[in-house]
């Protein structure tokens, strides 16, 4: 009897760990990656690195499960047609833009698949987090590749911390370096943070989509488009909580 009840505890404890309670959801995967890198900061950053290979290892898991990789310039087909309902889709993005995040495209690439790259453009050709950040000719070599950047403000500050004049400002900034590469529809909140100020001013600088943290799928009819939620992936992540964040969104209780 003893035996009985522990293994139905143990079992219980693995399922609520690892989520199986949740049903797998509908709705457009949406993941968040740092750094694509091996090497320590000592920084936060560290959190949320994965190694190249275990980021090839992810590609290799979306594939095998019939997962398309999509842009951000799809969404609006995607969401109109309700293809979110039908198909297995990923929309993959990066925050910060660390210069590893170079190597992460051109992994991407090798698996036929398209990235986003949300770029704090105040640390272009500069350190952050102690790490070196892409470059002008990285960022050129990104669209070469056929990927995607995204404004992540300019000085990657907490946004609902400033003045709304402010808030445009470090908005307005980052999409007038960044367009010189590509039109900027897509915004990433620093840190996810987010208020109506920041809302309303990327309604006026004409940004169609914004990214939160929240280990959820997207499903427009239960989020708009500038609170889009993302699966943020961490170091500590293993490929279970991997195939949970895949199927629902999110690994952990």
């Amino acid at each position: 009897m003893i035996y009985t009840i522990t293994v139905a505890f143990a079992i219980s404890i693995f399922l609520l760990r690892f989520n199986f309670f949740r049903k797998p959801q509908k709705g457009i995967l949406v993941l968040l990656y740092h750094r694509i890198s091996d090497e320590k900061t000592g920084y936060s950053v560290d959190k949320f690195s994965i190694s190249p290979q275990v980021f090839k290892k992810h590609l290799s898991i979306l594939k095998k499960h019939g997962y398309r990789s999509v842009s951000p310039f799809e969404i609006d087909n995607i969401v109109d047609k309700k293809l979110y309902l039908k198909e297995k889709l990923v929309l993959i993005t990066f925050d910060d833009g660390y210069r590893d995040n170079l190597d992460a495209a051109k992994i991407l690439k090798d698996f036929g698949m398209t990235g986003l790259f949300f770029i704090s453009t105040a640390y272009i050709g500069k350190q952050y987090n102690g790490v070196n950040m892409l470059k002008i000719d990285d960022i050129k070599k990104l669209i070469k590749m056929g990927m995607y950047i995204g404004s992540h403000s300019h000085f990657h500050k907490k946004l609902s911390n400033l003045s709304k004049n402010e808030i445009a400002r470090q908005i307005q900034i980052s999409i007038e370096i960044l367009k010189q590469f590509q039109d900027i529809e897509d915004f990433a909140y620093p840190y996810g943070d987010i208020n109506y100020n920041v809302i309303n001013v990327l309604r006026d600088l004409n940004i169609k989509r914004a990214y939160v943290i929240r280990q959820k799928k997207y499903l427009p009819n239960q989020y708009n488009s500038l609170n889009i939620p993302r699966s943020i992936i961490r170091s500590k992540d293993n490929t279970m909580d991997f195939y949970l964040i895949m199927t629902r969104g999110r690994a952990h209780f």
